[in-house]
């Protein structure tokens, strides 16, 4: 029942759209960090307000360049907040594919119990192991039930 699920391609292929939708977010959240906070305005990833401390130098008594500032650091947490909501997305998914890759070499790497002892009781037939070993073989396999 659990190794099916691990077959299905949903399942298998769900983290690859995390990861798509985590860098859609991140994606997002540059262009939004791009966006001038205003005409004389920097962004609050260009913060650079050139244009606004040059009007404040020729009119004395502007404070456009402050309100500029004010308006970056205002639209910098929202920047920010999408950037790393998307780079944990992309996380997430990577550590549900880590997991996953982790769960599906356990399940593929440890036979059953019913295989062991078919196994074992191959090996006991072709004279591979003693009557003995079959007997203290097989006991510690039937208390694993």
């Amino acid at each position: 029942m659990e190794g099916t699920a691990l077959h299905d391609p949903r399942t298998r292929r769900g983290w690859i759209w995390l990861i798509v939708a985590g860098f859609a977010v991140s994606v997002a959240g540059i262009i939004v960090g791009l966006q001038k906070a205003g005409s004389l305005c920097g962004s609050p990833l260009i913060p650079q307000s050139r244009q606004a401390e040059i009007f404040d130098a020729l009119r004395s008594g502007s404070r456009v360049a402050g309100e500029c500032y004010r308006r970056i650091d205002a639209a910098a947490a929202p920047t920010w907040m999408l950037i790393a909501a998307g780079i944990v997305v992309v996380l997430a998914a990577v550590i549900i594919r880590v997991v996953s890759i982790n769960r599906y070499s356990a399940v593929e790497a440890a036979p059953s119990l019913a295989t062991q002892i078919e196994d074992l009781e191959r090996q006991y037939r072709e004279g591979l192991i003693s009557t003995e070993e079959f007997d203290v073989k097989r006991a510690r396999l039937l208390d694993q039930l």
